[in-house]
């Protein structure tokens, strides 16, 4: 740890002396070749300012410290304030001069809407969805005359940002809303668990929040089977799902197809 010459032996010495400290070693050293003196007015410190590059090193602040202390014992400067030690730094430090930087920028929104297509749905037991109150979807069978009832999804297409591209060219993400309404499914946290919604809200626009994330769904698609699934983008592995029983409500589960049904049949219109 650096130390510094007590202030004994600053007494014996004087300031206007021509020896000073260096800064690796204690004992008094010849003064270099001088290119500025500085003095504070009305305080009586001399500073010597020496040509080339000297570092600023914690022994030469102690230093300066000692010196003021001992300027203090005097009794010609008990007036002594700290305007005036303010005032003596601000002549022998350079000052430093900061630029403030403004910046702004848009952030890519994480989901880009691009258009939307209604759909008839019928779940591979061919149960239709059907709006049973402002709030409340259920899957059942309809024949005859009530087949009127049944409703047809308005499906949104996004395309989300390149780096949330999934596996398979049928992983497109889709808002699914009620046709005739303002209605959309969306994927929330209940107690432990996450829980399907209708929730009311125009959402074909750019998604630019991950709190809109809860009306994502992922379509996956299978052209082979010509069936499709929704996968919550907010709870991956979670899966919009009917009940084997009818006139149940349409739900969302991560056992698809296991005591529940997962898989649709979509026909555009």
């Amino acid at each position: 740890m650096a130390s510094v010459p007590d202030l004994d032996t600053l007494e014996s010495s004087s300031l206007n002396e021509e020896t000073l400290y260096g800064p690796n070693c204690l004992c008094p050293q010849k003064k270099p070749r001088l290119d500025l003196e500085v003095t504070s007015p009305g305080v009586g410190i001399q500073v010597t300012v020496t040509k080339g590059h000297l570092s600023r090193t914690f022994r030469q602040a102690a230093v300066l410290v000692a010196a003021v202390t001992k300027l203090l014992k005097q009794p010609s400067h008990n007036d002594f304030a700290d305007s005036d030690l303010g005032s003596f730094f601000d002549d022998i430090f350079e000052p430093v001069s900061f630029q403030c930087i403004k910046s702004s920028y848009t952030r890519a929104p994480v989901f880009r809407y691009t258009r939307s297509q209604s759909f008839d749905i019928l779940d591979i037991d061919h149960k239709c969805f059907v709006l049973e109150s402002p709030t409340q979807l259920v899957a059942l069978h309809l024949q005859g005359p009530s087949a009127g009832r049944k409703v047809k999804l308005d499906i949104a297409l996004y395309r989300p940002r390149s780096s949330q591209r999934g596996p398979g060219s049928g992983r497109v993400p889709v808002a699914l809303g009620i046709k005739g309404y303002q209605l959309y499914m969306s994927c929330v946290m209940s107690d432990t668990k996450p829980v399907l919604q209708l929730e009311e809200a125009d959402i074909r626009r750019d998604i630019e929040s991950v709190e809109l994330t809860r009306f994502i769904f992922y379509r996956l698609d299978s052209p082979a089977e010509g069936t499709t699934r929704f996968e919550s983008a907010a709870f991956p592995g979670w899966f919009i799902c009917t009940s084997l029983q009818p006139r149940q409500p349409v739900g969302i589960t991560n056992t698809p197809d296991q005591v529940n049904i997962a898989t649709y049949e979509l026909s555009g219109h």
